[in-house]
């Protein structure tokens, strides 16, 4: 009896403090390496788009942010809702991330959202890089991608060197994500070094 008085309160603090987090998304198939995002003025995230720019090109897609979309220059669209909550301090508590294709169909789409706005867990007041880098990788680490340069343009560029694993486990060891995302992000990047071998 009195190792079940111990336990039940750890147990309760465990589910208060535990994840929190939900993710849904519908991965990237095929698209283009250069795609618009087209601006939210209504989003009050301020580092939203620049993690969204960065998660982008870690896959190799290059953006270009714009107040309005020129259709003819952009058949690829980003858009994107980012809200914040408050508990002492404002926090990213939702995002909807959506890509649309050359007739503005869907994509893929990502959804975060805290549940419960976050309750009590402390990592709530994680970072946007940290909540939405996950999410990114996820929704376009099987992508494949077609070049939109011509291929003049091409001739001349090299692609960046793609980093060692080491390196992007370290990476992705200073998110400081929780346990549940990390083992997700982790997993990922081994499937993505088995089949680049």
């Amino acid at each position: 009896m009195s190792n079940l008085r111990l336990v039940l309160p750890l147990l309760a603090a465990a589910t208060l403090l535990g994840a929190c987090t939900a993710t849904r998304v519908t991965p990237l198939q095929a698209a283009a390496d250069q795609m618009c995002i087209e601006e939210n003025p209504k989003v009050q995230v301020s580092d939203f788009v620049p993690v969204l720019q960065e998660g982008f090109a870690r896959h190799g897609i290059q953006t270009q942010v714009h107040s309005k979309i020129p259709r003819a220059d952009c058949p690829y669209v980003v858009t994107y809702t980012a809200r914040r909550s408050w508990d002492m301090a404002p926090y990213l508590s939702t995002a909807e991330i959506t890509i649309l294709g050359p007739r503005r169909q869907t994509l893929a789409k990502a959804n975060y959202h805290l549940r419960g706005k976050g309750g009590l867990s402390l990592m709530k007041w994680q970072g946007t890089k940290s909540k939405i880098d996950p999410v990114i990788d996820e929704l376009l680490a099987s992508a494949e991608l077609s070049s939109a340069t011509p291929p003049a343009t091409q001739a001349g560029s090299t692609p960046a060197p793609r980093k060692s694993l080491d390196e992007r486990v370290r990476d992705l060891q200073q998110q400081k994500l929780g346990y549940e995302d990390y083992q997700r992000a982790y997993r990922q990047l081994l499937l993505e070094q088995q089949s680049g071998q």
